[in-house]
């Protein structure tokens, strides 16, 4: 066994170990529920071995990776623990130790200071819509995320979707199937008499039980009006394809609402968070799973932007970020919980993806 694999074991025995097929089935479930219709259960997760030390203390994330002197990335794997603020060991009650042992593995560990992890323009309005730009529900405000990609379900070049966030563009789970989208969003001046584009109808809701293995993705998806949006990312152009092979030191590009283009090195592949969603009574964390870390690139109002490769391939849909790295879910997951299909070169069907 690799030190890879090694690490990557203590990781899912700390966390929770799950099983990434039965999470997809579950998620896949949850997707959009009709009133009355009762929600299969979520994935469970066996009983992580949690330790104290990473339980508070700012403790933002836990995932692998190359270990970091000074800046310099190394090669030895570790075990990564992401905070939001760096202190001496002298100021914590239960500071994280140089090694961790768990199940008879024991695994080096590396502190890294990343900010508080929070979800996260091109903010003007553009005809035909073009992803990288503001969206929003009609009634939401003022709020916005960018609009990630053209998609359509697998199999049904015809009608054609805009793929963002849940948190964005649903609402997180306040929003009901029929919304109107505009572009731009509300932040950004839109409004539903001028600036529809489509309107809301799938998305992947998050379950809030503690250690779920059921939350893979942070996406949802509206229906396009015919010719309102181009499948051509702005700046980018219409993705070359999709691409799942991901890995550490590999470089990755979103266009997003605020920042617009931007560029990224992939960090971690195996990243699990805790990020804060809004609930009606309050800000509530859910656990993230199998997500991927990149340096910074984003701010608020990206979230909901295509990540893609230096080819133009999709990898992923950016989430959330601090003001040191931001995160991704990875586009095959999305593809495979919501039964979509990328709107790619050579595949741009309808009208509603004019150029």
């Amino acid at each position: 066994m690799t030190t890879e694999q090694n690490v990557r074991n203590v990781l899912h025995m700390i966390t929770g170990h799950y099983d990434h097929s039965t999470s997809l089935q579950a998620a896949r479930a949850a997707r959009a529920p009709s009133p009355g219709r009762r929600l299969q259960a979520a994935a469970p997760a066996s009983p992580g071995a949690m330790p104290d030390w990473a339980i508070g203390h700012g403790v933002q994330a836990l995932g692998l990776g190359e270990k970091e002197t000074c800046g310099i990335v190394g090669t030895d794997i570790v075990l990564k623990i992401y905070v939001d603020k760096k202190l001496p060991s002298a100021k914590l009650d239960k500071p994280v130790p140089k090694t961790v042992s768990v199940g008879g593995m024991t695994v080096y560990t590396d502190v890294v200071e990343i900010g508080k992890v929070q979800l996260q323009g091109n903010t003007q309005r553009i005809r035909p819509a073009l992803p990288g730009y503001s969206v929003s529900r009609a009634n939401d405000g003022p709020n916005t995320g960018t609009f990630g990609m053209v998609v359509n379900k697998q199999g049904q070049p015809s009608p054609q979707y805009l793929l963002s966030n849940w948190h964005a563009i649903a609402a997180a789970g306040q929003a009901s199937k029929g919304d109107i989208i505009i572009q731009p969003g509300t932040a950004d001046n839109g409004s539903a008499e001028t600036d529809r584009i489509g309107i809301l109808s799938d998305w992947v809701p998050m379950d809030f039980t503690p250690n779920s293995t059921q939350n893979l993705v942070d996406a949802a998806i509206a229906q396009l009006d015919p010719g309102a949006a181009s499948a051509a990312i702005a700046l980018l152009g219409i993705p070359t394809g999709v691409n799942n092979q991901l890995s550490r030191g590999m470089y990755v590009q979103k266009v997003g609402r605020t920042t617009s283009l931007s560029v990224a090195r992939i960090t971690d592949v195996d990243l699990v968070l805790n990020p804060s969603y809004p609930t009606p009574t309050g800000p509530k964390q859910v656990t993230l799973r199998d997500q991927v870390l990149v340096t910074f690139y984003s701010a608020p109002g990206d979230s909901g932007s295509g990540v893609l490769d230096m080819n133009n391939n999709v990898v992923g849909l950016h989430v959330g970020g601090s003001d040191v790295v931001g995160f991704f879910c990875k586009i095959q997951n999305v593809l495979d919980i919501l039964g979509l299909e990328v709107v790619t070169q050579g595949k741009t069907g309808t009208p509603s993806a004019s150029q």
